[in-house]
């Protein structure tokens, strides 16, 4: 039985002029526990909606299982 893998690679998002993340990279597999950890307003949240795919890319891919899913 093969594991899922999520992998996200150079996100960013833009909300106009504002940069809400910058070149963020991670890799995750499943049964694993992931922690966000930061301050508010540091992107948390956002990345998670970007995962979700509730929430648009400026730059950068979400990868499940090695296939883009950000497209």
């Amino acid at each position: 039985m093969k594991n899922t893998k999520i992998k996200a690679d150079n996100l960013n998002v833009h909300y106009g002029e504002k940069q809400a993340l910058f070149d963020v990279s991670m890799y995750m597999e499943e049964k694993e526990v992931t922690a966000l950890i930061g301050p508010s307003g540091c992107g948390k949240s956002t990345l998670l909606r970007m995962i979700a795919g509730l929430e648009q890319i400026t730059k950068g891919d979400i990868l499940i299982d090695e296939q883009v899913v950000n497209n």
